[in-house]
Formats: structure tokens, C-alpha cells, sequence
């Protein structure tokens, strides 16, 4: 889990600023003055101690000082890019997690203080992780809701038009014909299967508000889980939609194949050991 959530936080922050100034402040930009990073050397260091706390967090090695700096080199990095003028919302999943670790682990230290067993640590992390992630899936179906009047559904049945204009977005840019005929044809059986797209939103809101049930035990979590990605999948293939990173965080922490796979191997392991004391 920490080796892929080191690499998933590297992945998600910027590895160099192309940018000019901070035109529109956002997030910690509005508190902190960060135009600081602009200067290359001062990034480039910044990116190596990022790179230097993510090798101690895996380690477990003075997490509780690679976790603080990995979170502001995060959050002041993608700051930066969000406050040119157009925000994104791709990377704030990591960033959430990233922050939500690093309170459970401070917690953590005091409640250790508090004489709590150490091995609670690791799991509070852990806990405050799949807790963040669900957060963020619960948050979007809520405010589908809100935000439609509760017609969400109802609404997806023009995501046609939506898809068609990322398509001519992405045309102009790139002049793929192929890419553009493709997206036409997905906007095209949207227009034309309206009742369909409306069961796949209905589906998506479903899973986003049922996302607190990850939380019930481990095999709500793969199931669920599971489910999520094969969505985001499906959003990635007919409306490029692509939550990367949303994805990977369901790996690391909710599917958690490694787990599973270890299981597996016990009860196989104990079942032969069985069969081989039997008379």
C-alpha cells in the first residue's frame, strides 16, 4: 500500500511549473505566498525532497516528517497550477488522502501518548484513507443531486451533447477525423439510447451514494470497489472521462488484491495440509 500510494503521489504532482505567476489564487495559494516555486532551482528542490520523504514514508523511517513535507510539496505544487485561471479536479482525490494520512498519523502519535498500541497506527491510516475516499464518491453523488434538483438521471439523457462537444474541443486541437468520427458515433447512440445512458447514470449515482458501504468490512470494499472501477472504466472509454487516480486509490485500498490473494493462499495452504495429516 505505501509503495503504491508513494509512487501515486509522486505521479500526481506536477514535475516541473510552466507557468508565469499565480494570476488567480486557489486553495493554500490564497493563504500562502508560493511564487517562491516559480524559481527552477527552488522547485527542483522541492521535487527532491519530496522524492526523499516519499522513500521514508515507505520505509516507515521519521514518517512523521515525510509526510508534512510530501503533503505541502502536493498541495503548493498543484496550487500553483490551479490558480491560472481554469481549476481541475483530477489530482484532489490524492491530495485528500495524502492530508487524511497525515492527520492520522500525528493523531496517531498522540494517542500513542495516550498509551494506545502501536499497531493501531498503521491501521488508522489506513482507516482515515478508505474513509477519505469514500468522502470524495459521496460528496459527487450529493451533489449530482443538489445541483440537478434531484433530475440527475433524468438529465444524463442529453450527455450526447456533452460528449459531442468535448469531441469537437479535441478535434480543433489535434485534427484526428478517426477521433472525431468515433466520439460523434458515442454522442450519436447517446442521442438515439436515452433510456440507456439514464440506467448507466442511474447506476453511477448509486454506486457514489452507496460508497459508505466500502467501509462495512473487506469485502465490501473489493465489491464495491470493483464496481466503481469498472465504471470509471466505462466513463473512460465512451466519454474519455479519465479518473486515473481515483482508480488506483480503489486498488490500493479498497480492492486490495494482495490481500485477497494472500487469503487464497492460506486456505489452499491449510486445506493440503489437512489433506496430507489425513489417514
Amino acid at each position: 500500500m505505501r509503495l503504491l500510494f508513494a509512487w501515486l503521489v509522486w505521479s500526481a504532482t506536477p514535475h516541473t511549473l510552466i507557468v508565469n505567476g499565480i494570476p488567480s489564487p486557489n486553495g493554500i495559494a490564497r493563504l500562502l505566498d508560493l511564487r517562491f516555486l516559480l524559481e527552477p532551482q527552488v522547485f527542483s528542490f522541492a521535487r527532491t525532497a519530496l522524492a526523499a520523504a516519499l522513500v521514508l514514508y515507505v520505509m516507515r523511517f521519521l514518517v512523521w516528517l515525510a509526510l508534512p513535507i510530501a503533503l505541502f510539496v502536493n498541495l503548493a505544487a498543484n496550487a500553483i497550477e490551479n490558480s491560472q485561471g481554469a481549476i481541475q479536479h483530477t489530482l484532489q482525490i490524492v491530495s485528500l488522502v495524502l492530508f487524511a494520512q497525515t492527520a492520522a498519523h500525528f493523531f496517531g502519535l498522540w494517542r500513542r501518548g495516550q498509551k494506545e498500541e502501536s499497531r493501531w497506527l498503521e491501521d488508522r491510516v489506513v482507516w482515515w484513507s478508505q474513509q477519505t475516499i469514500v468522502a470524495v464518491y459521496l460528496v459527487a453523488g450529493v451533489t449530482k443531486l443538489v445541483v440537478s434538483k434531484g433530475l440527475w438521471i433524468f438529465q444524463a439523457r442529453w450527455i450526447g451533447v456533452s460528449v459531442a462537444k468535448s469531441a469537437y474541443q479535441s478535434y480543433y486541437d489535434t485534427l484526428n477525423q478517426a477521433y472525431l468520427q468515433e466520439r460523434l458515433a458515442v454522442a450519436n447512440f447517446a442521442a438515439e439510447h436515452g433510456w440507456i445512458v439514464a440506467l448507466i447514470a442511474a447506476a453511477g449515482l448509486l454506486l457514489e451514494l452507496g460508497s459508505p458501504l466500502m467501509l462495512v468490512n473487506r469485502a465490501w470494499a473489493a465489491l464495491l470497489g470493483c464496481a466503481l472501477l469498472i465504471f470509471h472504466l466505462g466513463l473512460d472509454y465512451t466519454m474519455r472521462l479519465t479518473f486515473i487516480y481515483n482508480q488506483w486509490l480503489l486498488i490500493i485500498f479498497m480492492i486490495n488484491a494482495p490481500y485477497w490473494i494472500m487469503t487464497a493462499a492460506q486456505k489452499v495452504f491449510g486445506l493440503r495440509r489437512a489433506d496430507a495429516t489425513s489417514p
